[in-house]
């Protein structure tokens, strides 16, 4: 009899929100912004500062969607530096808005720890490496016990890091 008790509330919470252990749709997961374009948030969210050698738009490397890096000024990610704002996506759970990954300095330059939300929007720990100011880096293994890459590429754009 307890043990069903107990089970109910943990399939009902597992069934009703997902969210609730890291994955699917969350508030926390977009901010609150009406992104329309890439170019728009870089407007809205780079222009006229010392830009991070991270801060910038990217784009994947199988050009499945775009996102803005920017320092975290927003009401999400709370505890990392820096977080990916799509601007555009071919991946029909992504959204303008929707954060895509987020980043936590390390003391190391071009180093950062941080998430990335998979295409289902699971959330995979992961170690980035920014390589000569043009390609981010990382590599997770999946549940399933193969090794998956992501590789984003700087877009061309006006705005400069800081050096």
């Amino acid at each position: 009899m307890k043990v069903r008790t107990l089970l109910l509330p943990l399939v009902a919470a597992s069934v009703s929100g997902c969210a609730l252990f890291g994955f699917g749709d969350s508030p926390e997961d977009s901010i609150d912004s009406a992104v329309t374009s890439t170019d728009q948030a870089v407007e809205q969210f780079l222009a006229g500062r010392d830009l991070d050698t991270v801060e910038g738009a990217w784009e994947h490397d199988e050009n499945s969607f775009e996102v803005v890096i920017s320092r975290n000024e927003f009401d999400v990610a709370e505890g990392y530096d820096y977080v990916g704002i799509i601007t555009r996506s071919d991946q029909p759970m992504w959204q303008a808005g929707d954060v895509k990954l987020m980043l936590r300095e390390t003391g190391d330059d071009g180093v950062f720890e941080g998430v990335w939300m998979t295409r289902n929007k699971s959330r995979r720990q992961m170690t980035f490496v920014v390589e000569h100011d043009n390609l981010i880096q990382a590599s997770f293994v999946s549940r399933d016990g193969n090794t998956y890459f992501v590789r984003i590429r700087r877009m061309n754009q006006r705005f400069t890091a800081a050096r």
